[in-house]
């Protein structure tokens, strides 16, 4: 599984789920495309990962890590969040999502196979336990 970042807000000690750019999950419209039955596909957009915190957009990196990354701007109210342990390239995140890598310092997490917007907003969810913040 590839190691991937997100700043996103935080629930308990877990990523909160969301359709927002700090939450787990995806903006509609925006992140992924939606067809007219409510599915989504592969290859269509997804929830947008980088392959390190500081690789993130500055205004997504909280401003609190300024003494990290100078150019730190984002909300306090953001973590930096890490899930996996492999190189940053494309293949299976679990059974239900995959990865793939659209930039060498951006991808998206994607569904692997035709699904509801909500299953694979479900999944995405599922993966809840999978991050941990890393903001050294």
């Amino acid at each position: 599984m590839p190691l991937i970042y997100r700043a996103m807000k935080k629930e308990g000690e877990r990523p909160k789920t969301g359709r927002t750019a700090t939450t787990l999950g995806v903006r509609i419209p925006g992140d992924i495309a939606v067809d007219e039955k409510g599915c989504v596909s592969p290859s269509t957009g997804g929830m947008s990962v980088a392959p390190a915190w500081r690789l993130l957009a500055s205004h997504r990196i909280p401003a609190r890590l300024k003494h990290l990354c100078l150019d730190a701007a984002g909300s306090n109210n953001v973590h930096c969040w890490k899930m996996g342990d492999g190189e940053f390239v494309d293949g299976s995140l679990t059974s239900a999502l995959n990865f793939r890598r659209d930039t060498a310092i951006h991808g998206l997490v994607e569904p692997n196979a035709i699904v509801l917007l909500e299953t694979y907003e479900a999944n995405l969810a599922a993966t809840r336990e999978h991050w941990m913040i890393d903001e050294v």
